[in-house]
């Protein structure tokens, strides 16, 4: 049964509106998407008893996209894996013959392996370096526009969604700018420049801290910064390179934060990951606008992809400990179709003066998922 097609079927269309000078205005119409991601965690870490195996439904997002005229579009999505309601992607968006301008909450841009979405990445979750230092969706203004070989993203934003900071809100400006000198179908070379400024606002205090690339079993960060207060505000910067050759794929990114404080020193955080995929029955990673997509399967037997990464984040700087991390994630994908896929990852993480001191975590975690 094909479930996009036959709710396509079901979409609900509005009922024609006529002006008083008798334009007709197109159909609004309907479509249902959403996600659900299963995570199971085995987890050996030599110092945090708090870590330990265990699932996570990581992802269960409900939402709409619709036309609302020619030139609008909106997207409504909820994630309910938490046991509450959260906001996702909620926004309207008018196409313009230069680009297209978005009103509403959406993700910074900032970073490949954050733009990349959670159906399409490689590896179960997103690097630490990511996690870390690009934001991930706010409320905002944003203008997209590709010619040629240049796609540029701009973004003014806010809070997210009922995000409050008790008092002047923050506001950000972020840019990307991404090029590809060759993109011929077959083979792509992808380098790409973000930064992002952020006026805390009434808002001074910030806390950077992240898992060793795992989400279930624990709330426990491997690395912490703990609360650092009087920040005015946060610059960040990202660099990115990727490339593509049939079958093989090969991205690496460099992502840092520079904070900002009254009358302290102001420390800069960040790290990188490298990493790499081979898909071995032959088909090659979608790649569009600046960003990776999926892998369509060429057969009904489905396809695999294997992969390894290494990634770096550091918490240490003027004065401040937090730790630092390094991982090593080998991985290995089955796509049963392009919206079907079992995934596992073999995370072996080194931590120095982190939370819990120096220790080694071991990890092997693995995903089902689907989405429509």
């Amino acid at each position: 049964m094909n479930i996009k097609h036959t709710w396509k079927k079901l979409s609900l269309t509005a009922a024609v509106s006529i002006s008083a000078t008798g334009t007709a205005w197109a159909q609004p119409e309907f479509d249902v998407r959403g996600r659900a991601h299963f995570d199971a965690a085995f987890v050996e870490a030599d110092n945090n008893e708090e870590m330990g195996s265990g699932t996570l439904f990581r992802r269960g997002r409900l939402g709409v996209n619709g036309t609302l005229t020619d030139d609008w579009d909106f997207r409504i999505e909820y994630d309910f894996a938490g046991g509450s309601a959260s906001a996702n992607d909620i926004r309207i968006r008018r196409s313009l013959d230069t680009g297209r301008l978005i009103i509403g909450q959406v993700k910074v841009p900032m970073g490949l392996n954050e733009i990349t979405s959670s159906n399409s990445m490689t590896f179960i979750e997103r690097s630490a370096p990511s996690n870390l230092v690009a934001d991930s969706r706010r409320l905002g203004l944003s203008y997209h526009m590709s010619e040629g070989p240049v796609t540029f993203q701009s973004m003014v934003y806010t809070n997210a969604i009922a995000q409050s900071s008790g008092g002047n809100d923050p506001i950000g400006l972020a840019g990307r700018v991404v090029y590809n000198p060759v993109n011929d179908g077959n083979s792509m070379i992808h380098l790409g420049l973000s930064g992002a400024f952020e006026d805390l606002g009434t808002q001074s205090n910030l806390r950077l801290r992240e898992r060793p690339e795992s989400r279930p079993s624990s709330g426990v960060r491997a690395i912490d910064t703990g609360s650092i207060s009087g920040v005015s505000s946060t610059a960040k910067m990202g660099l990115e390179l990727a490339y593509q050759a049939g079958p093989f794929s090969a991205e690496a990114e460099y992502l840092s934060v520079d904070v900002d404080r009254s009358g302290a020193s102001n420390p800069t955080f960040g790290g990188y990951h490298l990493q790499a995929s081979y898909v071995l029955t032959g088909e090659s990673r979608s790649y569009s606008g600046g960003e990776f997509g999926g892998i369509r399967p060429a057969s009904s037997n489905g396809a695999w992809e294997v992969a390894a990464r290494f990634s770096s984040a550091d918490l240490i700087d003027s004065g401040i400990v937090g730790g630092k991390m390094e991982n090593i994630t080998l991985a290995a994908n089955y796509y049963v179709s392009p919206n079907l896929r079992f995934m596992a990852n073999l995370i072996f993480s080194d931590v120095t003066d982190g939370r819990y001191g120096d220790e080694n975590i071991n990890i092997f975690l693995m995903r089902a998922q689907y989405n429509f």
